[in-house]
């Protein structure tokens, strides 16, 4: 039996099934698959690169390695008298892969928001299913201001999701962020996907979020095998100066880029 840890690992997994152009596929224990190419093993592990990384799988996690061109290989078989492993129904996975520069907002310390709060909100054809916030102040990032650079990280950020919508915390690396949704399976079909960051003009406890740059995708969300969006960012012209007293200039030109993949 798969332990927590293992678990944890085919969960990470799923995101990679599907993989159109993947030459080895390694099936785990728990009825999930692994898509890429095998890069390196050991007696304990195994290395596959996948269309977003790598990762590292205990041998004792996977149950067969189809690699490219040769036989299926048995690794850990299940008992004579086991029955079939049941792939667990996810409804529509949407994974989106957040790529560029990081979003900020300052404010001059003399006169500082009710609420620093950052917001990261993403819809499906207009109905809010997940957000992401960072609450988190970055006192060293520019001299004598009060800044937020959005922080997708997992001590940093707190999801909140709409009934019906499980999020995995996301996988945060430099230059790339990694988020999973899975949406609920009446989902699939063309569906109109909004990304937005967002400034509250309220309070911590009667926010008003505000948005202040957002882009829109249609995406051909499927029942059977994960949608990706790219969102590429970009700073643009954004900048905090002025004087005597400082603020954000050129917000909107903060770049949001997504592209189906």
């Amino acid at each position: 039996m798969i332990t927590r840890v293992f678990a944890a690992i085919a969960l990470t997994a799923l995101s990679w099934t599907g993989t159109a152009s993947a030459a080895d596929v390694l099936q785990l224990r728990d009825g999930d698959r692994i898509s890429g190419r095998i890069v390196g093993e050991t007696s304990r592990s195994i290395r596959i690169e996948t269309p977003y990384g790598r990762l590292v799988i205990p041998r004792r996690a996977i149950e067969r390695i189809q690699r490219q061109g040769k036989a299926e290989e048995v690794v850990n078989p299940p008992p004579p008298d086991a029955p079939p492993t049941a792939r667990p129904t996810r409804g529509v996975r949407l994974v989106l892969v957040v790529l560029g520069k990081t979003f900020w907002q300052a404010w001059d310390p003399h006169e500082p928001p009710a609420d620093p709060t950052l917001r990261f909100e993403v819809r499906v054809d207009e109905e809010p299913v997940v957000f992401y916030l960072d609450a988190t102040p970055d006192p060293d990032e520019i001299p004598k201001a009060l800044v937020n650079a959005f922080s997708f990280a997992v001590a940093d950020v707190v999801v909140k999701a709409a009934p019906g919508v499980e999020v995995s915390p996301p996988e945060v690396r430099a230059g790339r962020i990694v988020l999973k949704l899975d949406l609920p399976a009446a989902r699939a079909g063309d569906r109109k996907v909004r990304l937005a960051y967002q400034a509250n003009t309220g309070t911590a406890t009667e926010p008003a979020w505000r948005d202040l740059t957002e882009a829109s995708i249609t995406v051909a969300l499927s029942a059977t095998t994960p949608s990706f969006v790219q969102l590429k960012q970009d700073p643009g012209r954004m900048e905090f100066s002025g004087f005597p007293r400082r603020r954000m200039k050129r917000v909107e030109t903060f770049n949001l880029d997504p592209i189906v993949e």
